[in-house]
């Protein structure tokens, strides 16, 4: 996904800077972060909770503990996150400071620390309609002043938010018509549903949520088509219920809600981004609405001491439960083996097969299988990474580097006519993968089908412009090929993409030798010495070449320091040049 989070970056590149790639202090700085939000969550609730310290120290509580935020903490990518939400919380924070005080300052320092926040996530820019939240809450006139000083906010709220759409257009933001409208409100209305049923019981979390498998049909299950009536009942009933009983608490509802449907209306899918339904980190900042509705209701329940004790033990004995429901997410986040168990144990695949017909009862959830079978096979664990990536293969997955994947598995056993077929149908998939092209050209390579590995490593160098390694691997098969030119005519743009690497000037100087060109032979594989001076081809082509203008002297200089270094270079060529 594209992104635009300048501080955020800076922040990964300080810890890079000082700790490259170790991961503790990267995790340490995300919790840092995490302590210090629920240090403001705890102050901005008791702002607004009337200075009540049963809803400033519940709702911190709630918030450091719950096992919803365990992904934007344990996960150093979502460090946007934690970061966007210290400034965003810092800055609605001021904004309660200016309200009571209404000292320009304190609108200056809120602007200030907005626009920190923006910087470090674009999930920032509904901050200002929070502040008209906060108004009506604190039952601030609506005024001309009122919506004047908010009017820096709203604009910078519109240029990050059309910023960021124009972003991730280029990436993430999947075509509009994949769903029909009934669809986008079904599955925003799921999303919206689920979010507030793992706020009150947040179990069987996951990394990944998918849509669901649609039947034959076209059908789902019908929680999916209930949903968006019963979050509007959710939504209303309440409403009613305050209005025409407890008109005191309307205004409390209002906000908490309206606070939690701004902070989660971008993320829900009427517009499918990737192939997640939900995700818990977009419930990070939600939950403090969530928090503020639920404890102010209760608090006002409790008209007496006893009430309060009760109540208290009550939600004591609940933060036990989301404390060891944390505990367990965190393992969870461990490594990507246990990450993606996790997600596969939740959605496997279910796949039928009768003689040669394979059915996909079940979608599974393809990336996990996939990330965990690179997991196991950068382990070393070659069945189990084999076994991931076979699942997805009888299941038909649709990301072409699954099959190269697979592909690679089978080269590594030698079974190379597997690999290929493997490669032919990732490339079916996508023809522009340059993955495939270059693991099929190793293959090739492998296989000794030097001009086919050769037209690989010329595809994948068109595929990813500049690239050494695809470049580096094309002049070795073009000289394996006995194509000399070509790889002059490669090597000579090797040696300028990558002028101090050895490989452009042992291709081109070796490709000169065998059309004769002893002289700048002798000069590129001297060169190509000068930067890798053990690397015995290079000593012994030099050898080859010095032989062949008749200088026999240094031919058994060369031939000796190659056979120094290991090169099996015969005893008869030696005396041959005594």
């Amino acid at each position: 996904m594209l992104n635009y989070h300048p501080l955020t970056m800076i922040s990964l590149a300080y810890n890079y800077a000082n700790a490259g790639l170790d991961i503790q202090p990267y995790f340490k700085t995300n919790l840092l972060l995490h302590i210090l939000n629920t240090v403001l969550v705890f102050f901005v609730l008791y702002r607004l909770g009337r200075s009540s310290l049963f809803i400033a120290g519940f709702g911190a509580l709630f918030f450091g503990i719950h096992p919803m935020h365990v992904e934007s903490v344990a996960w150093i990518s979502e460090r946007k996150d934690v970061l966007y939400t210290f400034f965003f919380l810092a800055s609605l924070l001021t904004y309660l400071i200016y309200s009571e005080k209404q000292k320009m300052l304190w609108l200056v320092a809120a602007f200030t620390l907005f626009v920190a926040s923006c910087l470090s996530k674009a999930m920032a820019v509904p901050l200002p309609l929070v502040f008209f939240l906060v108004d009506y809450l604190n039952k601030r006139k609506f005024t001309f002043g009122s919506v004047l000083e908010k009017l820096p906010f709203l604009a910078l709220s519109v240029w990050i938010g059309l910023n960021a759409v124009k972003i991730q257009s280029a990436g993430a933001i999947a075509e509009y018509e994949i769903f029909t409208t009934f669809q986008r409100v079904m599955f925003a209305s799921y999303g919206f549903l689920m979010y507030w049923v793992k706020f009150f019981v947040p179990t069987n979390l996951s990394a990944f949520y998918p849509y669901p498998t649609f039947g034959e049909n076209q059908e789902i299950p019908t929680i999916f088509y209930a949903s968006p009536f019963i979050v509007l009942m959710l939504l209303l009933a309440p409403f009613v219920y305050f209005l025409k009983r407890k008109k005191e608490l309307l205004p409390i509802y209002i906000f908490g809600m309206g606070f939690f449907i701004l902070m989660i209306a971008l993320v829900l899918q009427f517009i499918s981004v990737g192939s997640a339904i939900m995700a818990d980190r977009y419930a990070y900042v939600p939950y403090i609405g969530g928090s503020f509705i639920l404890l102010f209701v209760l608090q006002s329940l409790c008209s007496n001491d006893s009430k309060k004790r009760i109540l208290t033990i009550i939600l004591g004995a609940y933060s036990v439960f989301l404390l060891a429901q944390c505990y367990n997410r965190v393992g969870v986040w461990t490594n990507s083996e246990t990450l993606w168990t996790n997600v596969i144990e939740q959605y496997p695949y279910d796949i039928e097969q009768v003689g040669n017909v394979v059915k996909v009862k079940t979608a599974g959830v393809e990336v996990a299988y996939k990330n965990r079978g690179n997991y196991y096979r950068e382990t070393g664990r070659m069945d189990l990474a084999f076994a991931d990536y076979e699942v997805l293969v009888r299941a038909r997955a649709k990301d072409a580097l699954i099959y190269s994947n697979a592909g690679n598995m089978y080269a590594l056993q030698g079974k190379f006519k597997e690999s290929i077929e493997m490669y032919k149908l990732a490339l079916e998939r996508d023809s522009t993968t340059y993955d495939v092209f270059l693991n099929r050209g190793i293959t090739f390579s492998k296989m000794k089908d030097h001009t086919r590995a050769a037209k690989d490593f010329e595809k994948a160098f068109s595929l990813k412009k500049n690239d050494v390694m695809s470049l580096i691997n094309l002049c070795a098969e073009l000289l394996n090929a006995r194509q000399y030119e070509q790889t002059i005519k490669r090597a000579n743009l090797l040696t300028k993409l990558s002028p101090k690497s050895y490989e452009g000037y042992f291709y081109r100087g070796t490709a000169n030798v065998n059309l004769k060109n002893y002289a700048s032979g002798i000069e590129d594989l001297n060169k190509a010495i000068s930067y890798k001076s053990d690397y015995s081809f290079a000593w012994f082509n030099t050898a080859v070449a010095y032989n062949a203008v008749g200088n026999k002297k240094k031919a058994l200089e060369y031939a000796l320091k190659a056979k120094s270094l290991g090169m099996d270079v015969k005893d008869e060529y030696i005396n041959s040049l005594r």
